[in-house]
């Protein structure tokens, strides 16, 4: 649902513009990346995953190459969080940026490991 002027306030409609954002961005002269699909779909059922593009590609069973690609585009668009700092760039859904961040301004001596650790604590599922 896309929301027009003046309609879409509160939750319902951050929420509408959001999805119409990300919408917007995956479909292209109504062909749908299905890489880039794949990865938001992933993300959103694994949020609490901060790994590297080679890694997610073995989760997705998709080539490195059009994994990097999808998740820099999906970088640039704010939809997940690139970390160039380490060796290989890692990334994660943007929450999980956002909770990261946080921590780390928080609690500054905390260990990288840990303040992982402590955002897939967070975003873990519980089983009923």
């Amino acid at each position: 649902m896309v929301y027009g002027k003046g309609e879409g306030k509160g939750s319902d409609g951050i929420r509408g513009a959001e999805l119409a954002r990300v919408g917007n961005f995956i479909v292209r002269d109504s062909d749908i990346d299905r890489i880039k699909l794949e990865l938001i779909t992933f993300f959103k059922d694994n949020p609490g995953t901060v790994d590297s593009a080679e890694k997610i590609c073995i989760r997705l069973g998709r080539s490195k190459e059009e994994v990097e690609k999808a998740l820099e585009e999906l970088s640039e668009h704010g939809i997940c969080h690139k970390v160039p700092t380490r060796p290989e760039p890692i990334y994660m859904y943007y929450a999980s940026a956002q909770i990261l961040k946080r921590i780390a301004e928080l609690a500054p001596d905390m260990d990288y490991d840990a303040q992982i650790e402590l955002v897939n604590t967070l975003l873990a599922r519980h089983k009923s």
